[in-house]
């Protein structure tokens, strides 16, 4: 057995160890000063993998709130100080973009660290188990009965159906016997609003075993939740809150209220899971958005999140979005929300196609697109075709790097933030505005 000291922190929160063999390895919920005990496990030829058998920590954790912090797979930066973690997961974006593209985006921190979540999925095992996957371990829950960046609700919402599955445990998946039929736990609350749903789901066909009836009168007896709702899908399928819906009580949508505009979000919908934390950049758009344009691009539109928000200062929007249950909301939340504005949302997959992007005068982009990026083709479109304003939002700020590389030729950076939705772990949303350059 070896000994090992954690050096540093990487921007992920991970801990980084030298092993003796000069290797640099990252491992998580541990600080600089934490020795580490490790051996070397073999798992295939030529192949070994290091194994923490003592952890002795020179660092308070009294930071931390939460019980499971260290098995459960959500956070990874509690037992770190909030500044120090803006300053690890900020500062490499910053220089990064800084030294590669001359682009200066100015950091704003979160103003709630705890209770933030609007949306939380929990896995549900046999024992009975509510929790989330370990880290590294996928088939391995860890049990939760209190989630401390969920709302004190939704903490109550866990705990109210933990007794319920306490008194039917048949229920439950059991993924290696294929018995059972619960699988996933959805827990979504509104915070601009009182709306609140339950989500439940099922294998496909266990809507009709013996034992349903009687755990859906356990449910509406014992869950005080407004809306209660059963999906089911393939028994293979690990997807939660998806799948044919069975409304047990209540409704299958929830209403959220952003900046004064209503969304009603089907309970299979994604919506921000901190939408009061993803204000900054909502704000930096609305304040910024030109006087003299009079068309919207909305590109990866989803359901016409900006669209609604912005629709007020265009005469006219078109959106894109591959899903077409997406394209279907949208136009129906744009067409009651601004009835005497001229809108189209197609559906169009952006990664394969462009032809259906049209560049009119006076417009204005806000593009949003995945993780990944928004795809060659988008970028090249924006680079040659683009229009006068862009606002991009990303998830990922190292993608929407490489993105802006392709059409930083065409434009002006002119302003752009980071924030920083999810304390304590690594992610991070940002929005940069650029102008067209004159020719």
């Amino acid at each position: 057995m070896d000994k090992v000291i954690v050096e540093s922190l990487d921007s992920d929160f991970s801990g980084i160890v030298t092993t003796p063999n000069g290797k640099k390895v990252n491992v998580f919920f541990v600080y600089p000063g934490d020795e580490l005990h490790v051996e070397y496990v073999k798992r295939r030829p030529r192949q070994r993998s290091l194994r923490i058998q003592e952890t002795i920590r020179n660092h308070d954790w009294k930071l931390v709130k939460c019980k499971v912090f260290g098995e459960c797979g959500g956070c990874t930066g509690q037992h770190i100080n909030y500044e120090e973690q803006l300053n690890l997961k900020f500062t490499p974006i910053i220089n990064s973009f800084h030294k590669d593209l001359g682009i200066i985006i100015r950091p704003l921190p979160s103003e709630k660290i705890y209770e933030y979540r609007s949306r939380m999925d929990f896995s549900v095992f046999p024992g009975p188990t509510i929790g989330q996957r370990q880290r590294g371990n996928f088939r391995k829950v860890v049990p939760i009965s209190n989630c401390s960046i969920q709302s004190t609700w939704a903490n109550q919402a866990l705990k109210d159906v933990q007794n319920v599955l306490n008194q039917m445990p048949e229920v439950i998946w059991d993924r290696r016997s294929e018995e059972g039929g619960l699988k996933y736990l959805t827990i979504r609350k509104a915070q601009n609003t009182g709306d609140g749903i339950l989500i439940f789901t099922f294998t496909d066909g266990y809507e009709s075993h013996t034992l349903m009836d009687q755990f859906r009168n356990q449910c509406l007896e014992s869950l005080t939740q407004d809306s209660l709702l059963f999906c089911y899908n393939r028994p293979k399928s690990e997807v939660s809150a998806f799948g044919r819906p069975e409304i047990l009580r209540g409704k299958s949508t929830f209403e959220e209220v952003v900046l004064g505009k209503t969304f009603h979000i089907p309970f299979d919908s994604f919506f921000q899971p901190n939408p009061n934390g993803f204000l900054p950049i909502l704000s930096f758009i609305k304040e910024r958005l030109p006087k003299t344009s009079e068309n919207l691009i909305d590109l990866f539109c989803g359901n016409g999140f900006f669209s609604l928000l912005y629709g007020d200062s265009f005469t006219n929007v078109d959106g894109y979005e591959l899903t077409e249950s997406s394209i279907e909301i949208a136009s129906k939340t744009f067409q009651e929300n601004h009835p005497n504005k001229s809108f189209s949302f197609q559906i169009t997959n952006l990664f394969m196609t462009t032809e259906l992007l049209k560049t009119k005068e006076n417009t204005t982009l806000i593009l949003d697109p995945p993780r990944a990026g928004a795809g060659k083709l988008v970028n090249q479109w924006i680079r040659d075709f683009g229009p006068e304003y862009i606002f991009y939002v990303s998830c990922n700020p190292y993608s929407q790097k490489e993105d802006v590389s392709v059409f930083i030729s065409k434009y002006d950076f002119v302003d752009g933030i980071l924030i920083d939705p999810y304390p304590h772990t690594p992610h991070t949303e940002s929005v940069l505005f650029f102008r067209r350059k004159s020719v």
